[in-house]
């Protein structure tokens, strides 16, 4: 069950807009809800570590921060609940928790990758669906779902998170075509380039440099006042992405191997990434900091032997 936690209203008193922001304690979620109180949203915001969900909210106008866990369809629904009783309705809901483990599918435990899905997935999934109860209702509101640019280009080191990033721009464009009998609703999905977040650091960034989280949180509010199905973030990577897709698999090969794509998650910087990996095993895989593996170092000609590439140092 979710806990609730208050922030003291600002004396502003604003009126606007109710807003649900997933995965809000910190990274991107945190400037989103920081960006949507800006505009004058009232928000409810979750995250599975209540105390960041917490602090976040104290920090704006007028903020509510639920503890809840995105795999629990219970604790969703509790969102849901926590708007409609503290504000009366839902007009936007950002699906934006998720997991970004790196490292090579093989090496990458049954246990992390099935929290990858519930997370990535089946949370956007129980959040669209919370969603679409309440704005069917409403004749209105809008679901902006964060993906990323893995969902069009999938990267190597990325497998698994690429396929739930994918999957998200596949529920979002469904979506988008199923509440167009819903009156004034929304879908959109939101996909970032390497984000310089947490979850980001260690990770390899190839001619782009990382975009901030304040950017993210500018293209959701931006895809709010303007309904596209979807954003990327930098809107340029759009053609080029588009562009490369064209191509025959053999010039696409090319392309990453000139850009050295792989690179991005293949050559990670395992000590920038430590504490993500702390975090994803406190909060995720049920075990202490230090405890385990998420991924199991390969064994290179039964020598045991680690490889450096994919595995943590």
């Amino acid at each position: 069950m979710a806990r609730l936690w208050t922030a003291a209203s600002s004396s502003r008193g604003r009126s606007g807009q109710v807003a649900v922001v997933t995965g809000a304690g910190r990274g991107i979620g945190c400037a989103v809800a920081a960006e949507l109180d800006t505009r004058g949203y009232r928000l409810v915001l979750g995250d599975i570590d209540g105390d960041a969900a917490q602090h976040t909210a104290s920090s704006l106008s007028d903020a509510v921060g639920v503890s809840a866990d995105m795999c629990d369809p219970v604790a969703v629904a509790g969102l849901s609940r926590t708007a409609l009783d503290r504000f009366g309705r839902i007009d936007v809901w950002v699906n934006n928790a998720g997991l970004v483990p790196d490292g090579l599918l093989q090496l990458q435990s049954i246990q992390l990758l099935h929290r990858l899905v519930q997370v990535n997935l089946e949370g956007v999934l129980y959040g669209c669906r919370e969603a679409l109860l309440v704005m069917a209702e409403q004749g209105s509101g809008h679901v902006v779902n964060v993906a990323s640019m893995c969902a069009s280009k999938p990267l190597a080191g990325l497998a698994a998170y690429s396929a739930t990033k994918a999957a998200v721009v596949a529920l979002s464009e469904a979506l988008r075509r199923e509440t167009r009998q819903m009156g004034a609703v929304e879908v959109s999905a939101v996909l970032p380039y390497l984000v310089d977040t947490q979850a980001g650091r260690g990770l390899r960034p190839v001619l782009v440099r990382p975009r901030t989280s304040q950017e993210v949180a500018r293209a959701v509010a931006g895809v709010l006042r303007r309904p596209r199905a979807h954003v990327y973030v930098p809107g340029h990577l759009r053609w080029g992405l588009s562009c490369l897709a064209l191509l025959p698999q053999p010039l696409r090969d090319i392309v990453d191997d000139t850009l050295d794509t792989d690179r991005i998650a293949m050559a990670v910087n395992h000590a920038a990434r430590a504490s993500y990996r702390e975090d994803l095993a406190r909060w995720y895989l049920d075990q202490s900091p230090g405890s385990g593996d998420i991924v199991r170092p390969a064994r290179v000609g039964g020598t045991g032997a680690s490889k450096d590439r994919g595995a943590p140092a």
